[in-house]
């Protein structure tokens, strides 16, 4: 059976990248702007992140103008990490400043038992330290800098790989508006992983970030997996309830058959070996506008385009048929959406650019597990 999806409307769950363990190797501090190189291709502009490290992170969460990250600021002057708030007085050269100097700032007058100024022979008055210079904080620390072992944004990714954060999925589109700055500190080892606020899983990267922070990296980027065990908790990201469906803005339609035993999986079988092949449990075509837009809770065509880039991801790729949605309509049709869900493969794409037409394409794909029919009432 072929069912046609008129009006095109489809939500994906697209494939979950997996965590990523960094050094700081992987700061780049000599721009006018700091940046973080993730080669990683899971990872897309607008996608809300988690960047996490137990010595801290290097952003300024706590909003007093220096990175929650204490043992990550340098201590001299002319180093390329930020030298923090126990190093203020290096600022504009000002060292007399400097808690070295200040033995002598805070005096005591000594005095006798009846309260009686002690003096030389000469009359001059003897005095003693205060002890205050003692009660200066030589290091930062997390009473004077802050300390947060995670903090997450909106990503934005340049043509070499360079990520920003910022406060909203639109302005990490268009690489404008308010960035979540990174500073320029020594977090130690860190991770990279796609954002969630389930418990078990802020926790687990806690613990991840912790365990990750006691090796040497062979390398500057690698698969957090294939450094450390990950916790339990990171399999939240694939319960359905914390699944982030996007709705495809500019998908005209899609046609689906479901008939698994008149379909064509040679391309599946040469791609991924003949035992993917008995998974099929269905296949059809997606035919969309390749445009470019920000859209908050939509992605444009080229997420279609993406997806077939990343067909190894394809086990955590959901997809929503819907017949309609969020209808409303009069007695006795009954409100809410109808769609049919199951994991899909994206398979082959093609894209028509002549200069008269717009640019449309079309994208194949196989339905990898059981078909569901699913209603949610209005």
């Amino acid at each position: 059976m072929a069912v046609l999806g008129v009006g095109g409307v489809l939500g994906i769950s697209r494939a979950i990248p997996e965590p990523i363990a960094l050094s700081s190797a992987r700061i780049n501090t000599g721009g006018a702007t700091t940046t973080i190189s993730l080669t990683n291709p899971g990872y897309w502009t607008g996608d809300r992140i988690i960047i996490a490290s137990s010595l801290g992170v290097p952003f300024d969460v706590n909003g007093d103008g220096y990175a929650d990250c204490p043992d990550g600021h340098g201590i001299y002057r002319g180093g390329i990490w930020d030298t923090g708030i126990s190093r203020a007085f290096y600022v504009g050269g000002d060292t007399d400043a400097s808690p070295f100097y200040r033995q002598y700032t805070e005096t005591l007058n000594l005095v006798t038992q009846a309260g009686d100024q002690l003096v030389t022979q000469s009359g001059d008055a003897l005095i003693g330290l205060s002890g205050a210079e003692g009660l200066e904080d030589f290091y930062n620390n997390a009473a004077n800098t802050g300390l947060a072992t995670q903090a997450d944004g909106y990503m934005s990714r340049d043509e070499l790989d360079r990520i920003q954060l910022w406060t909203t999925e639109a302005a990490a589109h268009s690489a404008s508006g308010t960035e979540k700055a990174i500073s320029k500190v020594k977090c130690g080892n860190f991770i990279v992983t796609y954002y969630d606020d389930a418990a078990e899983y802020t926790a687990a990267i806690d613990t991840a970030a912790t365990s990750l922070n006691e090796l040497t990296l062979l390398q500057s980027e690698q698969l957090l997996a294939s450094v450390i065990t990950l916790p339990a908790g990171f399999a939240a990201l694939c319960d359905d309830a914390n699944r982030n469906w996007k709705m495809q803005c500019d998908l005209q339609e899609w046609v689906m058959s479901i008939d698994a035993t008149s379909l064509d999986t040679t391309a599946i079988g040469e791609t991924f070996g003949e035992h993917v092949k008995s998974l099929v449990r269905g296949a059809g075509t997606l035919q969309f506008q390749a445009d470019h837009r920000a859209q908050e809770g939509e992605e444009d065509g080229l997420a279609l385009l993406r997806l077939v880039l990343l067909t190894q991801n394809h086990c955590n790729t959901k997809a929503r048929f819907h017949l309609y949605k969020n209808r409303n309509a009069p007695n006795p049709q009954i409100d809410g959406s109808v769609y049919y869900e199951c994991d899909i493969l994206l398979t082959n794409s093609r894209l028509n650019t002549r200069a008269v037409d717009i640019i449309a394409g079309t994208a194949d794909f196989v339905a990898t597990s059981e078909i569901k029919i699913k209603v949610t009432p209005g």
